[in-house]
């Protein structure tokens, strides 16, 4: 797709996006399953019934602008994968990985947000009410998922780090 203004750049926004809900979709079980704590478990699992509708509502969005994803790829999230993989390669501990998948979804929620917020201001601005209701229900289901790691990942964090003598 060439880029040749802003509804270009939104349109290819807004496929990134698809494509890191699609890709968190297919990383949601394999980390629930693999970490050892059930608050982050059914964070996980949660969260994978709230990135389906995200998909949805990003579909309704491309549907509202007579458009199609692009197939951008998420770069961001590709990494965020890669990185996971590495570390499994390092043969961590049950309690290490979940650690880590726990910062995982931090990190991932985080670059979710900004995304959103970034979409909604643009909907907005562009005069795409319809869709920018839409990104905004996934903005507030990845700002709420955001709080709910951050306090599991906290605890967990608490009671895996011994205090130094």
């Amino acid at each position: 797709m060439t880029m040749q203004n802003s509804n270009d750049l939104f349109i290819h926004d807004l496929s990134d996006m698809y494509d890191a809900e699609q890709r968190i979709l297919q990383m949601l079980p394999a980390m629930a399953q693999e970490c050892n704590n059930n608050d982050l478990k059914d964070a996980f699992k949660q969260h994978e019934q709230e990135t389906r509708q995200q998909v949805l509502n990003l579909e309704q969005c491309f549907q509202k602008l007579g458009s199609q994803p692009d197939r951008s790829a998420c770069y961001v999230i590709a990494g965020l994968k890669q990185e996971h993989d590495a570390f499994l390669k390092e043969n961590p501990t049950q309690d290490l990985i979940t650690m880590f998948d726990a910062g995982g979804a931090a990190k991932t929620e985080a670059y979710e947000i900004a995304s959103y917020r970034g979409l909604v201001e643009k909907a907005n601005m562009m005069g795409q009410t319809q869709c920018a209701q839409l990104l905004k229900q996934n903005l507030d289901q990845e700002m709420a998922m955001a709080q709910r790691v951050e306090k599991i990942s906290r605890k967990i964090d608490q009671q895996m780090i011994a205090p130094q003598p």
